[in-house]
Formats: structure tokens, sequence, C-alpha cells
């Protein structure tokens, strides 16, 4: 029986097996004791195993011999709960961590941690180049057992994923009694024999012992609890160890490990070191070309390389360099990388110092010479990347981004081009449009003009000139009573057609409201008519003056026009007041002079169309035409249009 907090591990004559316990069996039983099991068998989560309902104890007794094997056969995964005999050389030896060692069987129900049990240490278990993790319950004594090649019997324990999926098996040791130490290790291992670093894992008839050895070699570089480089004359070497212990680059040490192949050159695995002295501070050996990193593999160099590239990553500053026309990747670890922006841009080159690291290419040669052909640089701090020559202003980045920038402003002048092109086009083919419509109303006005003229002024002219050419005739007789008739009949056709032809052009907008107001038109045609007479003409506005629609800005020029000529013409007027009211719902037009006046009731003598021609005018409008004559002579004409406040 072999016993751990709530389950056990059961095995007869022909296997183990693994067993949940649904009772307490007492502290008090050991491995050895014989029980009787009751209860339910399951799959478990990778092998077979037994929940129990009850358990009798039937004595004590010896255990049973185990079986022999070897960790390459365990790591096959065929062992569950065996009980089985393991030989090999003890690597390293440590308390455990944490709460404890795991159950038996991952993922059953176990109790709460017993901090108040016996001790848990974890060893590591080497066959040639096959480890193994070892438990050993109650205290282990790493001095007796580190380096030494022993024999011990434990139960076979398989890690699984969550797939039942074999992960690699574990040994567990009920108890040190149960490790035989077959050769034990030196007992001082400062005092192996030195070994240079060079010779490491050379050819000897003898082979490898897996055993411990000793070496001495100066400090070029460390990662405390973790990793550290010597060098001895010009090769270097990697060492792993948890060893506390800060020690400096130049300083001389001691260290003691178990030789390992690396992924290029050897390593010294689960090390243990002791500093002798201080030296100077190591020199990096200078890589001149790539044939020259195979035989530097750990140690520290230098090289003179164009640095492309600097990333911020989880392990560190990321540099890519260019060296001998290959991409060498140089790592600064946070712990010397503690940068927020980097003083490096990239373009420059640099002298970079750091650990060689071989590349780790996918292929190796089956047999003879390995040439490295790749390269890593592990940096110490900073101060081993120094710019030799600054980076061009013109880099490769700065490049690119000029040429987005030239880009996006090429684009950007692009797009204006077009819409300044487009409008342009849009602007001419207004304009042509505008243009078509004016020349197609010009062209309509002519036509209209050219029937006015044949229907009026050119029949009548005609009319005109039948007239004239009786009156021709008849004066061959020498009679003026013949003669007269056909004259004062034309004289009438001619007074009509001037009074139907300034009808007509009245009725035409006039030019001056396109260069000017309705008032400034009204000023400057008051100015024109009054020219070289003896009167005053007086213009003034009230309200906020606006522009109107045109028919009635030129039906009210021609109203107030007609109303000046009127006043100047036929009342003598000395003084011709002319007011343009503008209020929110109207305009009034009123023009006042002081001439002899006349009553706008009596009749109208014929031939005289003026004051119907404003008439007419104002019912175009829809407007309001007032005629007064003042009290003191004199004739004021108010006009008043409704329009829209704008």
């Amino acid at each position: 029986m072999t016993r751990q907090r709530d389950a056990l591990v059961l095995r007869d004559e022909t296997d183990g097996i693994y067993v949940e316990l649904g009772q307490a069996v007492g502290d008090a039983r050991r491995p050895g004791d014989r029980l009787e099991v009751t209860g339910v068998t399951g799959a478990g989560d990778f092998a077979p195993m037994v929940r129990a309902t009850h358990v009798t104890w039937e004595g004590s007794g010896p255990l049973p011999p185990p079986r022999p094997t070897t960790i390459a056969e365990l790591n096959a995964g065929g062992f569950d709960a065996a009980w089985i005999e393991l030989e090999g050389i003890v690597r390293s030896c440590r308390p455990a961590t944490g709460d404890g060692p795991p159950p038996f069987r991952p993922g059953a129900a176990r109790a709460a941690p017993d901090r108040s049990g016996p001790e848990i240490w974890i060893l590591t278990l080497a066959q040639g180049d096959d480890r193994m993790t070892v438990q050993v319950r109650n205290r282990a004594t790493p001095g007796q057992l580190v380096d030494a090649r022993v024999r011990l019997r434990g139960v076979v324990f398989n890690v699984h994923n969550a797939n039942r999926q074999f992960v690699r098996a574990s040994v567990q040791v009920p108890h040190q009694d149960l490790i035989t130490i077959v050769t034990p290790p030196p007992a001082d291992p400062f005092a192996l024999p030195r070994q240079r670093i060079e010779e490491i894992l050379r050819f000897t008839p003898q082979g490898f012992t897996g055993h411990r050895i000793r070496v001495r070699g100066v400090v070029t570089a460390q990662h405390p609890g973790k990793n550290l480089w010597l060098r001895e004359g010009n090769r270097g070497l990697r060492v792993t160890t948890d060893t506390a212990g800060d020690l400096a680059p130049g300083d001389v040490v001691e260290v003691v490990g178990f030789p390992d192949h690396g992924g290029y050159a050897p390593n010294l695995n689960d090390a243990v070191f002791r500093r002798v002295s201080a030296g100077p501070l190591p020199v990096p050996f200078a890589l001149r070309t790539v044939e020259e990193i195979s035989r530097q593999d750990s140690n520290l160099v230098e090289i003179e390389a164009r640095l492309d590239e600097v990333r911020k990553t989880a392990d560190g500053l990321l540099l890519d360099l260019t060296w001998q026309g290959m991409n060498v990747r140089a790592v600064l670890p946070p712990g010397g990388a503690r940068m927020d922006d980097p003083p490096w841009d990239p373009g420059s080159w640099v002298r970079a110092t750091g650990i060689c690291v071989p590349g780790q290419s996918e292929f190796s040669p089956p047999s003879g010479l390995w040439v490295a052909d790749q390269l890593q640089l592990l940096l110490r701090t900073p101060q081993d990347l120094a710019v030799v020559r600054p980076a061009p202003w013109l880099t490769t980045r700065r490049a690119l981004l000029l040429a987005v920038a030239v880009a996006v402003l090429v684009l950007l002048a692009l797009v204006i081009v077009s819409i300044q092109a487009r409008r342009q086009i849009a602007q001419r083919e207004e304009a042509r449009k505008l243009a078509e419509v004016e020349f197609s109303a010009m062209l309509a006005e002519r036509n209209r003009l050219a029937r006015e003229l044949h229907d009026t002024i050119a029949q009548e002219l005609n009319a005109v000139s039948i007239q004239m050419e009786l009156a021709r005739n008849s004066a061959r007789t020498g009679t003026l009573a013949d003669v007269m008739p056909h004259l004062v009949t034309a004289h009438g056709i001619v007074r009509g057609c001037l009074a139907e032809t300034r009808e007509s052009i009245w009725d035409m907008r006039s030019h001056i409201l396109e260069k000017t107001d309705l008032l400034g038109a009204l000023r400057s045609v008051a100015d024109q008519m009054s020219a070289g007479r003896d009167c005053a003409i007086r213009t003034q506005v009230r309200g906020r003056a606006r522009r109107l629609a045109p028919m009635i800005e030129n039906n009210l020029l021609r109203i107030g026009q007609e109303a000046v000529a009127n006043a100047l013409k036929h009342a003598r007027a000395r003084t011709i007041e002319v007011e343009l009211a503008f209020e929110p719902a109207r305009v009034v037009l009123v023009v006042r002079d002081d001439g002899q006046g006349f009553d706008p009731a009596a009749p109208r003598p014929e031939g005289h169309f003026g004051l119907r021609g404003m008439q007419e005018r104002v019912e175009q409008l829809n407007g309001e035409l007032r005629l007064r004559r003042g009290e003191n002579g004199g004739t004021s004409v108010e006009v008043a249009v409704k329009v829209l406040d704008s």
C-alpha cells in the first residue's frame, strides 16, 4: 500500500491501481500494509481507478518486488500506478514549492493542503539524455544525492491533458529510505579535477559519464538566478544555474555542473558556482567572417553592422542588424532595456557587443562538421550598442513617409484640380445656357419688335406715304384746297404713330434699372428731363430701401417719368418733389409739383395719353392711383403697390 492524503495505490500479484478513499484510514497505515477495499470502478481521467466505499486493514507485510524499468519505457506511457525500480544520476534536488504535490489523479477530489504533513522534495533523475521528475516524501538530503548514482523504488503516475492524452510520466517515492545510493557523489564537488572549456564533450574512448565536471573561467555576462556565461582563453560556455549571487564581468569563478548537448555547443546545466577573484573587463572578440561564428559560441563578441529596425517585445528590445550580408538579431533583455525611446536610429552603423549564439537552422548535417551560418547576439546593457556612423537623414522609413506625403499631396492636388475643373465646366455650362436663354430672349424680342414695326409704324408710314403722294398729285392743280385734306390726314397719322411708338418704348424695361436701384433711376431720369429748365427736382426715400420685382420697378419708373414730364410740360412747375416710401407690405411713389394744376375729374383732351398710360400701368400692378390738386395749386400723383417684405 502506498498512501497520500485521501488516496491510495494498491498492488496485488498482477498490477497496481489508484484508489480514491471514501473514509479515513488513519496516518498509522504504512507502505506494506494489507487492505481490503470495497468500491466502484471508474474510467478515471486517464487510466482505470476505484472509488472506495469501505476499507478494512488486514495487517502488514513487506512491499512487493518492483519492476525494473527505464525512463524511456516510462515515457512511452504504458505504466500507471505501477510499482517500479529505476536507476540513474541525480541532477538536482530541491524542496517542492506551493501547497505540496498534486493528488495522484489530477481532477480527483482532494482535501485542503496539509501543511503539517511530511516534506516533499523534487529530484531530477537522468539516464543519458533522458530525464525524469521524481517526488520524494519526507526529507531528502541534497548533499548526499546530487551527482550520485541511485536506485530508487516508487509509483508511476502520468501527467495528461484535458483530452485524456499523455504528456509525461513521473515517479513518487514514499520515503527517502527507498532510495539506494549506488555511487556516492564527491564529498567536495569543487575538488573535482578541473577541465578546460574547450575539452567539454570531446571524444574519449570511455565516453561521457553523465556526472558533474569543474571548470574555471572569466564572467562575460550573467542573468542572475538563470544563466551565466564564461570565457576561458578564446572559448565561451553557457551555464544554467539557480545559485544566488550577482557577478560582474571580469570576475573569475569556478563552476561545477552537468555537461549537456546544446543547440550547437555544449552547455553546463544544474550548476553551482563560487567566485574566486575579480579581474579586468573582458575584451570582446571581433567577428570578421561568418566562418568564425562556429568557434565563438557563447563567447563575448562584437560586430559592426547596419541597424535596420528596433522593436519592443515581451523579451525586451529586438534589434535587426545586417552584417556580412546576413540578418543578425540582437536582443537586449528587459533588465537592461528600460528605455521608452531607444537612442538608435534605423540606418545607423553600430558596433554591437554581446554573447554569440549561433542560429538554430532547420538543417543539421547527418554526420561530420556542422558549420553554423546564422547569428544571434545577447546584449547585456544599452552601452553594448554604440553608434559608429549616424543614419542618413533620408532613411528608408523617412523616404517611405516622404513618398506617402508626396502621394497624398499629389492626390489632394488632383482632387482640387478636378473639383475646380468640374466647377469651371459647370460655370461655363451655366453661362452657355444663360447665353442661349439671353440670345433666345433677344431673338424673340427682335421678332416681336419687327412684328410691331411692321404692323404699326410701317403700315402707318405707308399710309402717310400714300397721303403725301395724293397731296403731290393735287398740288398740280395749283389749288391749296385740294392739297390740305391730304396733309391734315397725314399729320394725324404721324401723331397717332408717334403716340403708339412712345407707348411701346415705355413698355420696355429701362437699362437704367440694370445699373442702379429704383430711386437712382428716378433721380437720373428727372435730372435728364430738367436739364436746361428753370425747375428744381428733389428726390427722397423713406423706410428701408430694397430692390423690387423688375416689373414693379419698371412700371413705377415709367409712371414717375410721365408725372415729371407732365409737371414740366403742362403745369410749368418751378419745384417738383419725388418721394419713394418703402413700407413692410407695400411701396408708395409720390410726385408733387407747384405748377398750374388741373382738375382730375375734368375730361381729358383728345390726343393726350399720359394719364391713361399711368392708369394702365397701375392696373397691371394691381395697385392704386390717386391724383390730387393742391389748395395753393400744383398736382400730386400717388401710386401705391403691394409687395412682399424681403
